[in-house]
């Protein structure tokens, strides 16, 4: 690893990553006509304006989409950067036609790779998001905890849909951070 930001950052970089692995391995053992699944549709089955119709494929794609963002803007601020809510809605369309899980393993390699090319600095620089003030470090387990969010709504569905879940805990016997 190239950075000497230390031990956070480093166990930052294995539970991520791992995280990804984890919700691809859901997706992959997702039966196909639960993808586009819709168990409940009101007013209050939204996020934001960016996901409007909650579906386990729109949440993945919701998610990939946002590290995609966020990585590439936490790499290029500067100190005191307002980081922009992610929308991209050409992203979104292109990842919703094709092999989805394929293009966003793909971008999660380009995301680790950018992430570790981060160095001590960087992830001290301070940025603005929705109006919170971040360290890009700490905005960093922010974007964990938003795919870990969505793992949990994709959780929820797939046992909705009489699905068995994997076990969070037992899925991947590979050692944690």
């Amino acid at each position: 690893m190239t950075n000497e930001a230390g031990t956070e950052f480093d166990r930052f970089l294995v539970l991520f990553d791992h995280l990804v692995e984890i919700t691809n391995d859901w997706i992959a053992r997702t039966p196909e006509d639960k993808l586009d699944w819709v168990p409940v549709d009101n007013k209050n089955v939204r996020f934001g304006d960016r996901v409007s119709l909650v579906t386990i494929k729109s949440l993945y794609i919701h998610t990939a989409v946002g590290e995609h963002h966020w990585i590439r803007n936490l790499r290029d601020c500067t100190d005191g950067a307002l980081v922009p809510v992610p929308k991209d809605p050409d992203l979104s369309a292109q990842l919703s036609a094709g092999d989805f899980v394929a293009r966003c393993a793909s971008m999660q390699r380009e995301n680790m790779k950018i992430l570790r090319d981060l160095d001590e600095r960087q992830l001290k620089q301070r940025i603005t998001f929705v109006e919170r003030q971040w360290t890009v470090m700490g905005f960093l387990w922010a974007v964990y905890a938003h795919r870990a969010y969505h793992l949990g709504n994709i959780d929820i569905y797939l046992r909705q849909s009489d699905t068995a879940a994997p076990d969070f805990f037992h899925f991947h016997g590979a050692e944690m951070a």
